[in-house]
């Protein structure tokens, strides 16, 4: 049986905190607290056709995810940015997004547990 595969690895965030448990958890919370709120934007933005709207705010998640490792997330926002700034394909955003927010449920559940462990 193999191992389930993480999305998140977070050694950027302990480099950049000096491995801070307080600002660890504190850049988490804020993360699982914000980052909700900017998926069901995109979700908004795509239904009325805000292609700037949906570039924006995934201009703006993108670089949040680079701090818990989650580059392949962090490549699908790019695309989406890509794609609403562009406006081609525009057909694929709303499956994108979908995809998106299946692999946010993991990394939010990952970090979850990474709070607990840290016991802040």
């Amino acid at each position: 049986m193999s191992q389930p595969t993480t999305l998140t690895d977070l050694t950027y965030l302990r480099n950049l905190t000096g491995n801070e448990t307080v600002k660890i958890a504190k850049y988490i919370r804020m993360f699982l607290t914000g980052a909700p709120i900017s998926l069901s934007q995109m979700e908004l933005y795509t239904l009325s056709k805000d292609w700037n709207g949906v570039k924006d705010t995934a201009h703006s998640l993108k670089p949040q995810l680079g701090y818990f490792g989650a580059k392949n997330s962090e490549q699908m926002l790019k695309e989406i940015e890509q794609i609403a700034g562009e406006q081609r394909e525009l057909e694929t955003l709303s499956s994108r997004i979908t995809a998106l927010r299946s692999q946010f449920d993991q990394i939010s559940s990952e970090l979850e547990v990474a709070l607990k462990e840290l016991g802040v």
